[in-house]
């Protein structure tokens, strides 16, 4: 026989503080400049589409003699488009993230922390490789990544600061509803 244990009174809850809230901004910030960042790269890709083609056809011509350039074009082109895709959808994904941040979930700041991480190294490698441009869809790109960069290490300080953490906290104890 299973001895009654009385029922625990629920956690209060707990508004969210203004750096979360913030923070959450920042984030939706950032995955827009991701889209940004995506849409500029892959127009480039796009505008370059005939010479990445052709260098993929002279690398398997050899090995390959009887295939069209055509094809390797289409490849390029629904490679091109599978990446937009690819894109958008962690981009929705990152958003659903985002959500589940507002909430007070811990799982959401680490994962949002370990985007950040990327982010920053990204945008770093694209400060540093800003002179290698040699277009206006490169550069928005390169723009992008940079400024994503600084949002995103905005919105980890904000997630780290003692109000913050202690929504986590009690929000990370709390049962779902």
């Amino acid at each position: 026989m299973n001895p009654w244990t009385p029922p625990v009174p629920p956690v209060p809850e707990q508004p969210m503080p203004d750096d979360v809230r913030t923070a959450s901004q920042l984030w939706w910030g950032a995955v827009v400049l991701g889209v940004v960042r995506l849409l500029a790269g892959m127009w480039t890709r796009f505008e370059h589409r005939h010479t990445i083609a052709r260098n993929i056809y002279d690398q398997l011509r050899a090995q390959e003699p009887q295939t069209p350039i055509a094809t390797y074009d289409l490849m390029v082109t629904l490679l091109i488009v599978l990446g937009v895709v690819f894109g958008l959808a962690l981009a929705a994904a990152a958003l659903a993230v985002v959500h589940q941040l507002r909430r007070g979930k811990p799982w959401a700041r680490t994962l949002l922390d370990v985007a950040a991480v990327v982010l920053v190294i990204g945008g770093v490698n694209s400060m540093f490789g800003l002179g290698a441009i040699s277009g206006t869809g490169e550069m928005l790109a390169g723009a992008a990544a940079i400024l994503q960069a600084v949002v995103a290490a905005g919105a980890v300080f904000l997630c780290r600061r003692t109000e913050s953490n202690g929504y986590f906290k009690v929000n990370g104890n709390r049962l779902p509803r």
